[in-house]
């Protein structure tokens, strides 16, 4: 069985749980409104918002990897930039910033913070789905050589992309993040930890192994050591 696959059977035993992709799509969505300039930070090559982006009247999106800008189709604009220096976006010019798998990567939050600040419009949101430094998995990531990880994961998935960005996880929890948001007059409109056994399903005995764990992690003392962050910040 692929991760899907056991996110579909999670579902079935956990009727109340979504996907934290799904979670933050919604977001999105609900947030893009016509004809509003949408920032997409971290862009690669996703055309996740496709549809969505057709609405928007601009849509600009900032990497580091000049491949995968080119292969982006659903873009207005490509700015070849680190988000800790993206002085081709005007101040205050920005509606909505989105952004996904992408925090866990920035070597500087607090410059990137500054930057998401300054270009946001007044009642702009920054909405983003990241790794959360305190749950297990993402120690797993630390101390698994990358050859081992990458043969892992793509036995669960047939999705694999090999980021071009080591992930260096500083900007990657609750604390740190409303410490971004607070020194940057932001505010969290929003905020979810979200679970999901699925990263370590790589059969029927670990996909258990994981969903007694998340069973564990829902107990409120341990909801921050929840796999994913998922936010709306106000400027």
């Amino acid at each position: 069985m692929l991760q899907d696959d056991y996110r579909s059977k999670y579902k079935q035993i956990c009727k109340s749980w979504n996907d934290s992709v799904s979670i933050y799509k919604e977001l999105v969505r609900a947030n893009i409104k016509k004809d509003m300039t949408v920032l997409e930070a971290g862009c690669g090559f996703s055309s996740m918002f496709k549809e969505e982006y057709k609405k928007a009247g601009r849509v600009i999106g900032v990497d580091v990897c000049e491949e995968f800008l080119k292969m982006n189709e659903v873009l207005n604009e490509k700015i070849l930039a680190s988000l800790e220096d993206i002085p081709q976006i005007e101040s205050e010019s920005i509606n909505l910033i989105i952004s996904s798998w992408v925090f866990e990567h920035i070597q500087d939050p607090d410059k990137a913070f500054a930057e998401f600040a300054r270009v946001l419009k007044k009642g702009g949101k920054l909405i983003f789905l990241t790794p959360n430094d305190w749950n297990y998995i993402v120690l797993l990531n630390r101390i698994v050589p990358d050859f081992l990880r990458k043969r892992i994961v793509g036995a669960m998935s047939e999705n694999l992309v090999t980021d071009p960005m080591p992930a260096v996880y500083r900007a990657n929890s609750v604390g740190k993040l409303r410490q971004l948001a607070e020194g940057n007059n932001l505010k969290i409109e929003k905020l979810v930890l979200n679970g999901d056994p699925t990263y370590v399903a790589i059969n029927k005995l670990f996909f258990y192994a994981g969903v007694l764990i998340e069973s564990l992690l829902s107990l409120p003392v341990l909801q921050k050591m929840r796999v994913h962050i998922i936010a709306v910040l106000v400027k």
